[in-house]
């Protein structure tokens, strides 16, 4: 069920995103491929992708289920794909409910691939509702299509500030190694 891009050039130059992809059906299935061409076309040159599939119907099954959750905790992108009509089965949302909560503070992005029923426009069902809550329960960022970047770390994660810390700037350097002299005496 993962598929990579292990042709591509060497991949200590690109960062690597993992990403698990859930699907209703053939048609939404066919969606998620769509979005993941496009995501690996805007950014193959920068990122190394390891893509997972699961269907719903997989989601039902607790040992594929329990590895999907743990594939989606560490996950840097997870997309739904989904028809719009109805609520997601209870399976697929305790699943979603574990993988949330085996996540943590990890950063990443949510992304609703739900056609829009016929004649629906400006309306949100209960797919989207619910994607939307997971989403902000998991602090993830919230998307319907390709985002425009993804080179960026979000500046107020842990992730971001362990980056920061972790850094010795020039600047930081020449104030560490920096003789001061001894403090004035009061007289």
């Amino acid at each position: 069920m993962t598929r990579t891009n292990e042709g591509a050039a060497p991949a200590e130059a690109k960062a690597a995103w993992s990403v698990v992809v859930v699907y209703e059906d053939a048609a939404a299935r066919e969606r998620a491929v769509s979005f993941c061409d496009q995501l690996v076309s805007r950014f193959w040159e920068g990122f190394a992708f390891d893509l997972a599939w699961w269907p719903f119907a997989q989601l039902e099954e607790a040992s594929t289920a329990k590895e999907a959750a743990e594939k989606a905790a560490r996950a840097d992108l997870l997309v739904f794909a989904a028809g719009p009509e109805g609520d997601f089965s209870h399976p697929v949302k305790a699943w979603t409910e574990a993988w949330l909560s085996q996540r943590g503070e990890r950063e990443g992005l949510l992304i609703g691939l739900l056609e829009p029923a016929v004649g629906t426009a400006g309306w949100e069902g209960q797919k989207h509702h619910y994607l939307r809550k997971a989403a902000h329960h998991g602090a993830l960022d919230y998307l319907t299509e390709v985002p425009q970047d993804i080179a960026h770390s979000f500046p107020d994660s842990l992730d971001s500030y362990t980056e920061r810390a972790d850094q010795i700037t020039h600047l930081l350097d020449n104030i560490l190694h920096q003789q001061s002299p001894p403090p004035a005496l009061l007289t």
